[in-house]
């Protein structure tokens, strides 16, 4: 289940102060819709609304929205920002319920990079190729987070989007079922692997002198066939 986040807000009528006047008052304008119910206009405090974008899960959470002793369920659907100062200047809220049927993106956390046996013993790379998946469920089952352990992906291996373990209630949305499966995350050989394992071998033979690859022995070869040449 998901964090919640709970902002106050007051509705707005035409009668109130314009929008440019409520964001000089620290108040940012909105719009409440969705459910089935009328949009309505409201306003929130500025700094309420910041502080709740600091979540990196804030589009993917249910908010509670508390007015006048009213509480509804919400989810953050796009916030305008001013380009000079990335202030919040308009925000869109959609109502839900625990029935309501969600597709969106969630973020994915990736844990124990560190322990990952194709990077620790192997001397592999991860490559995380997502930040989010789209996944559906209902309200009620929204995930904060997707959490992806690192631990066990080996050397020129991958954790794929359709072997997800995901939590009761959520599935990967039918656009992505529809399609082609992709690497959420792979471990693949460095450019240092890669030129450690293309060094040529030395053999010693029985009394410890090296043998030369063959490359090796038709280049001296060539070389002394030339010096004979000259010396003729």
């Amino acid at each position: 289940m998901s964090l919640q986040t709970e902002l106050e807000i007051n509705l707005r009528t035409d009668s109130n102060e314009g929008t440019n006047i409520l964001r000089k008052n620290g108040n940012v304008p909105g719009i409440l819709y969705g459910n089935n119910e009328d949009s309505v206009k409201i306003q929130l405090l500025s700094k309420d609304l910041r502080k709740a974008l600091e979540q990196p899960s804030i589009f993917s959470q249910i908010i509670n929205l508390k007015e006048s002793g009213k509480e509804f369920k919400v989810l953050l659907k796009d916030v305008q920002v001013n380009p000079a100062n990335d202030e919040p200047i308009h925000v869109d809220f959609q109502r839900v319920s625990e029935k309501t049927k969600l597709t969106l993106d969630v973020p994915i956390k990736y844990i124990n990079e560190e322990l990952c046996v194709g990077v620790k013993n192997q001397g592999g790379m991860l490559s995380k190729n997502k930040n989010d998946i789209e996944l559906t469920c209902s309200a009620d089952n929204l995930p904060e987070f997707i959490e992806i352990d690192c631990t066990n992906i080996e050397l020129n291996s991958a954790i794929m989007q359709f072997a997800l373990i995901l939590p009761e209630g959520v599935e990967l949305s039918q656009n992505l079922l529809n399609g082609q499966d992709q690497p959420v995350v792979a471990c693949s050989a460095t450019r240092a692997t890669l030129d450690i394992e293309e060094e040529v071998e030395v053999v010693e033979g029985e009394d410890g002198e090296v043998i030369e690859s063959e490359a090796e022995q038709e280049d001296g070869g060539e070389a002394t066939d030339e010096s004979e040449k000259q010396g003729d």
